[in-house]
């Protein structure tokens, strides 16, 4: 039985719908992409779509109504639209950061994280504190297993914004990923130190401390995750697992029976909460969850099965 840490948090920053400085506009243009971020500031992307149109067409030389459709499509989730904007906007302004980096997290939607980290890195090299671009550049690169390059990153992140949160975080995940479990601790508990709400900090701090072996800690950092999102089944797998190696079935069992209360045929769970009826004394529930779980894929119940049953 093992472990793992919660999935990392893909955490891109709120794309935040702005004009970016020009020298000169048609007054009509202007209009319309002031009537345009306007619109999308309040929600109403569609009907800003249509005016940053208009305003495109109305000079297309001009960079600003490229780059916030592009802003625009991104939130409605039109991120080839997107790419095809900001591209716009890197050959009308090339020395803008931002496009580089919009399209970066445009290519990451669409799981291009190659593509993304050369924009990425482009960004930081026209805006050498661009904390969000690195921060970013390392998300892919942990996506793609590259979690020694994904730490650089998140390193160079925290150089310029040392209460960066999330940097904090995913630095964590990838040095878990990396076994060396008291640093991804370390990042975890600052984390935490600086935002005490995110239930995955604690979760993924407690999957650290239990690969340790630590599973009396582990056990209350997975009560406070579960107390801060009770439906995340996957705290609740970590907690229960982390009973059974203490030895703790019947709070093992507890935990089991609510996993399978919204997942019945949930083959991990059934096998494991054979195991703690097992140790319980109850052999037919034991082996009534381990032909369950067989029957749905686990190799374990079968060997469970016979193993203890008849």
């Amino acid at each position: 039985m093992k472990l793992l840490p919660s999935t990392p948090l893909l955490f891109f920053l709120v794309i935040l719908v702005f004009a970016v400085p020009v020298s000169a506009q048609k007054t009509a243009q202007k209009e319309l992409l002031e009537s345009g971020i306007l619109k999308a500031k309040l929600g109403d992307l569609k009907e800003a779509l249509k005016d940053l149109n208009h305003a495109v067409q109305a000079d297309t030389t001009v960079a600003e109504p490229y780059f916030n459709r592009g802003l625009v499509r991104s939130q409605l989730k039109d991120y080839k639209g997107a790419i095809r904007d900001f591209s716009k906007v890197t050959l009308l302004k090339p020395s803008l950061a931002e496009p580089y980096y919009n399209r970066g997290l445009a290519k990451d939607y669409l799981q291009d994280h190659k593509d993304a980290i050369r924009d990425y890195e482009k960004a930081v090299l026209l805006k050498a504190n661009y904390t969000e671009a690195f921060h970013n550049c390392g998300l892919a690169k942990y996506d793609m297993g590259e979690y020694t390059e994904a730490i650089k990153d998140f390193s160079r992140a925290l150089q310029y914004k040392p209460d960066f949160t999330e940097a904090y975080y995913n630095r964590g995940l990838s040095r878990f990923n990396l076994n060396d479990l008291s640093g991804a601790i370390q990042d975890f508990n600052q984390a935490i130190k600086l935002d005490s709400s995110q239930y995955e900090y604690y979760s993924s701090r407690g999957a650290a401390k239990a690969a340790g072996g630590n599973y009396l800690e582990a056990v209350a950092d997975f009560s406070v995750a579960k107390a801060l999102a009770p439906a995340d089944t996957n705290t609740r797998m970590n907690l229960a697992l982390a009973y059974l190696y203490l030895k703790d079935y019947r709070e093992a069992l507890d935990e089991y029976d609510k996993i399978l209360e919204g997942s019945p045929g949930d083959a991990e769970a059934l096998a494991n909460r054979g195991v703690a009826k097992h140790y319980l004394s109850d052999k037919s529930g034991a082996c009534d969850d381990w032909k369950l779980a067989s029957e749905n894929g686990s190799e374990k119940a079968k060997g469970y099965l016979l193993k203890f049953c008849d």
